[in-house]
């Protein structure tokens, strides 16, 4: 039950970030703390992984925040903090298979508008759309 309560509180933080980086490129980071919180209350209660891979899975998005830092914003500090908190719920392998998709649904997509001519390879797209994109199809037997 707890696990579902996880599942529950990350897809409604993706939902939510998504709308907010599709319209506005920013995300109110009080949406992910709330979200954060809310795991952390559950997580006790979960015996679905040891408490050790979901602190691994919240540091494998701290180093995509690092990378945010690194690369000046050229990718949002909200993805990073977005997958930090999927870690907690997916833990490191989870949160990188995640990452992964997520990356791959964001090159075929940004492809797709290269090719139709709609943008070029400097154009910005938002990406926590593909976090949540990803998230379910990895989930699917939760989603149904």
């Amino acid at each position: 039950m707890w696990e579902y309560a996880i599942k529950g509180f990350t897809v409604l933080m993706l939902g939510i970030t998504a709308i907010q980086d599709i319209r506005w490129k920013k995300v109110r980071v009080a949406i992910v703390w709330a979200a954060a919180l809310l795991i952390c209350i559950c997580i006790p209660f979960s015996s679905r992984m040891p408490v050790i891979e979901r602190l691994l899975g919240v540091i494998s998005g701290l180093g995509v925040v690092l990378l945010s830092k690194i690369t000046g914003g050229k990718i949002g500090l909200g993805d990073g903090l977005v997958l930090a908190v999927t870690g907690m719920g997916l833990g490191f392998w989870g949160n990188i298979e995640l990452f992964a998709l997520a990356l791959a649904l964001a090159a075929v997509f940004s492809i797709g508008l290269i090719i139709i001519r709609r943008a070029n390879r400097k154009k910005i797209i938002p990406f926590i759309p593909f976090i949540l994109l990803a998230y379910m199809l990895l989930n699917i037997s939760y989603v149904l």
